[in-house]
């Protein structure tokens, strides 16, 4: 996934398509697809694209409501995942949501800053 994502996304910012781009493309995506391997965790990608993929609307809906209401801050706790993987998905979509500023880990909770109203 990363090394197609990357080599659409060189392709895509190159003005012409030649052999030397063609090269550039697979050298730039190979590379993201190795620090990737390295980088990236193991476990299930597929329940995180998921994750953000349906978390994207309700963002962009709660970032509208933000700039046309008054807001208060608030500070809520979550348990956080047993799995790394889980709980990186867990705070991009915590982070994806406007209404939710920062997450921080103390022990095994998640605190979540927002400007929620209470």
């Amino acid at each position: 996934m990363i090394f197609s994502l990357s080599f659409l996304i060189w392709m895509m910012l190159e003005p012409s398509l030649s052999s030397d781009n063609l090269f550039f493309a697979l050298l730039s995506a190979s590379i993201s697809w190795l620090v990737g391997r390295k980088v990236i965790p193991k476990g299930n990608g597929f329940k995180v694209l998921t994750k953000l993929v349906f978390k994207y609307p309700v963002a962009v809906f709660q970032a509208f409501r933000l700039l046309l209401t008054r807001q208060l801050f608030s500070i809520t706790e979550t348990v956080s995942p047993d799995n790394r993987i889980d709980e990186f998905g867990k705070i991009v979509s915590i982070t994806l949501t406007p209404e939710e500023l920062v997450v921080h880990k103390d022990r095994n909770k998640l605190i979540i800053h927002g400007v929620k109203e209470k």
